[in-house]
């Protein structure tokens, strides 16, 4: 798989972004390794949140009110318009012809969702025109989601954590404490 790696840099003393990079290797689908970014902090015993996003935003979110200097993080990923490549084909990706070549992995994916008794939290927006309705399966096919307090953020678009980062993480919030492990 040809890919095009962030230089290190782009991420260096981005204001508000004071974490260390930690990055996982994950099989490609050609036999090769892509690196992926993820943030690991807080106390070592404490319990984990799984956030998992989409293409093209990533962990440095709240774009709303950002100074020019903090937007210019937010678009660290992305320092030639070539970065951005794959962020624009994503959307082509999502299986939704039967004859997707996607469709035997993505069937694979909600199979094993679909047994997941731990704890689940949707959280959707009410204005989003890619999503609407999604959380539906979600809520009705992970038992972890069963009888969880799901957020529906008001006001908010596709992307949920900038348009409402505020209102996303005080359900998180909510759902942690409402969840114990």
């Amino acid at each position: 798989m040809k890919t095009l790696r962030t230089p290190d840099d782009r991420f260096a003393d981005l204001p508000g972004y004071p974490f260390a990079p930690h990055y996982a290797d994950v099989p490609d689908p050609d036999g090769g390794t892509l690196r992926m970014h993820y943030v690991d902090e807080g106390p070592a015993d404490a319990e984990p949140i799984l956030c998992p996003h989409g293409q093209p935003t990533w962990s440095y979110m709240g774009a709303n009110g950002l100074t020019e200097r903090e937007a210019a993080g937010y678009d660290a990923p992305f320092p030639e318009d070539r970065y951005m490549a794959g962020a624009r084909q994503f959307p082509s990706l999502v299986p939704i012809m039967p004859d997707n070549a996607a469709i035997p992995a993505n069937r694979a994916a909600w199979r094993v969702v679909e047994r997941w008794e731990k704890p689940f939290l949707t959280a959707f927006s009410d204005r989003d025109p890619v999503t609407a309705g999604a959380y539906k399966r979600f809520q009705e096919s992970v038992p972890g989601a069963r009888g969880q307090d799901h957020a529906t953020i008001e006001g908010a678009g596709h992307f949920l954590q900038e348009d409402a980062p505020h209102a996303l993480a005080s359900a998180v919030l909510k759902f942690v404490a409402d969840n114990p492990l």
